[in-house]
């Protein structure tokens, strides 16, 4: 496991039984970080960044100087990042090419990157195009990107008070859009789905089927869901991790 320590902007990493923790950087503030490899890209006030997970090799792969970024996707060699106030960009991992792919008029950072096809969102409605711009195709109104999942693309929806609600899904494609159940995507773990609804944490498959009560923990912010565990945040700003079921909750030192 990989993560910060905010207080000490520091990054460490352990192994998934909580043993061997070492400290790979200081200075290290990112809030975002993607690992590829033996690399991890962070976002950094600069653009971003690159560090190996011993702790060398650190450096700045874009910078995007006085712009404000969205935030970033890595596939393959390729990180794709965004600048306000819509332009979405592709360089090299070695920081080479960069290249302009499109500017969006009401775009504000929903993107996603799988193979050869960006999913972004235009406002409200739903496009993908080639990662060379071209191809462009609208695939649904009102929608809001959380996965993309081989042939599937996860999304919800925004009411009239700006919430995101329900979790649905179609082919990428953009046919057969289906609900697969009410509530708020969380996130997708192997082959399985998992939402919250009434404060409630539910798992079912990829297609909505067999959805089952998890837990009901006050969970601020779901960091990741891996195995049996859950990785999340508290209001306070501590980090714990938990089973699926609630139980054994333990907290980030």
């Amino acid at each position: 496991m990989y993560y910060t320590d905010t207080k000490a902007e520091a990054l460490y990493k352990m192994k998934t039984d909580w043993t061997g923790k070492t400290k790979l950087a200081d200075n290290f503030a990112s809030g975002y970080m993607v690992i590829q490899g033996d690399t991890i890209y962070y976002s950094d006030m600069g653009g971003v960044s690159k560090i190996q997970t011993d702790g060398t090799g650190a450096e700045n792969v874009v910078d995007i100087g006085k712009e404000s970024s969205y935030g970033f996707e890595v596939s393959g060699d390729w990180i794709y990042y965004s600048t306000k106030p819509g332009s979405i960009y592709k360089v090299k991992t070695d920081g080479t090419e960069k290249t302009k792919i499109a500017d969006i008029s009401s775009f504000e950072g929903d993107m996603k990157v799988s193979g050869e096809t960006i999913y972004y969102a235009d406002g409200t409605s739903l496009f993908k195009m080639k990662t060379d711009g071209t191809g462009v195709m609208k695939l649904s109104d009102n929608a809001v990107i959380h996965a993309v999942e081989g042939d599937w693309l996860y999304y919800g929806e925004k009411n009239e008070k700006g919430e995101y609600e329900n979790v649905n899904r179609m082919k990428t494609d953009g046919t057969e859009q289906s609900k697969l159940a009410e509530g708020t995507f969380t996130s997708i773990d192997g082959d399985s789905l998992y939402y919250s609804k009434n404060d409630w944490l539910y798992r079912a498959n990829l297609d909505g089927s067999a959805a089952a009560k998890m837990n009901k923990v006050k969970m601020w912010n779901i960091l990741d869901i891996y195995g049996e565990y859950i990785y999340y945040g508290e209001y306070s700003g501590a980090a714990y991790r938990i089973n699926l079921d609630g139980s054994n909750k333990k907290q980030f030192e």
